[in-house]
């Protein structure tokens, strides 16, 4: 390169390049090596959260996503503090290299945008969503306040089941998505009956959980607690002595196509005894984790069943 084409790099220039795609501003101060490291490290997230949202639930598995983010947003920061400090170190003149030209940057921005943008929206619609609760009606299991994951590929991957926690839409309501336990499956018979259920004719066994168990969790759940088991899947339901139960539900038959769900709040919940069954095209995917809960942080990590 001749001495003509020297140039000093501009601080606000590499600052809003690496703001666009994480390297950028290295590769602009010629340390293409350092930028390339970092804008493929940048690559990686994606994948990372796909992999686990493939792998069996685990709190360490949410621990990881967890760092893997934090990771990400301090690479980032990292990225244009650097870029900014190598500007300013190289105010002399700079020899530009053979992409430091405009259409390399630009190439460069458009992978780095497309790439986040696309990632953000791919994870958020076919992997991980979160979802804050606003009611008590999945109590014990879910308080009001807890901020879930909903792992999105789990029904890509096997069929609804029974006990499974789920998030979905109910066609009548646009614009809101419920959380209910899967009791009862096509082709199942459900009932109702004095606040007892009976799936195919047989009653789910319960038992009482004492108080003690619930740790400090327990100034927030007001009621009796009970552990129940469908198709060998346990989990906890209240009872709320002040509030009056709903009717009970006569016997059917789950369509095809639909499954049957119930609160864990079984006297104060909305549910498949008022709105009917839910379709399993409407499901958006099965509760994983509390990734941020409320009353204590004993209750962190992979949603207990």
């Amino acid at each position: 390169m001749s001495t003509s084409n020297a140039s000093a790099r501009s601080s606000l220039i590499a600052v809003m390049l690496s703001l666009a795609a994480t390297g950028l501003g290295q590769i602009y101060c010629g340390r293409i090596v350092r930028g390339l490291v970092m804008f493929l490290g940048s690559l990686l997230f994606v994948p990372a959260i796909v992999v686990a949202a493939l792998v069996p639930p685990a709190t360490i598995v949410l621990v990881g996503l967890i760092f893997a983010l934090l990771a990400v947003l301090g690479v980032y920061v990292y990225a244009v503090v650097d870029a900014f400090r190598l500007a300013r170190r190289g105010r002399d003149l700079f020899q530009p290299m053979d992409y430091n030209y405009p259409l390399v940057y630009a190439l460069f921005v458009l992978v780095g945008l497309t790439y986040a943008g696309g990632g953000l929206y791919f994870i958020r619609s076919s992997v991980f969503e979160a979802f804050a609760i606003p009611t008590a009606s999945e109590v014990p299991t879910l308080l009001p306040g807890d901020r879930i994951l909903v792992n999105k590929t789990t029904y890509q991957r096997r069929s609804v089941r029974r006990g499974d926690e789920m998030v979905f839409r109910v066609p009548s309501e646009p614009g809101l998505n419920w959380v209910k336990r899967v009791i009862a499956l096509p082709g199942d018979t459900v009932e109702v009956k004095d606040n007892e259920v009976f799936v195919n004719g047989q009653k789910l066994p319960r038992e009482p959980v004492p108080r003690a168990s619930l740790g400090a969790a327990a100034q927030e759940i007001k009621g009796e607690v009970f552990e129940e088991t469908n198709s060998s899947r346990r989990y906890r339901i209240l009872f709320t002595a002040d509030t009056k139960p709903l009717p009970d539900y006569p016997q059917a038959t789950v369509p095809e196509g639909a499954c049957f769900v119930l609160g864990d709040n079984r006297n104060n919940s909305r549910d498949s005894r008022t709105i009917g069954f839910v379709a399993i095209g409407d499901v958006l995917g099965d509760v994983q984790y509390r990734y941020w809960p409320a009353a204590t942080w004993t209750r962190f990590g992979v949603l207990s069943e």
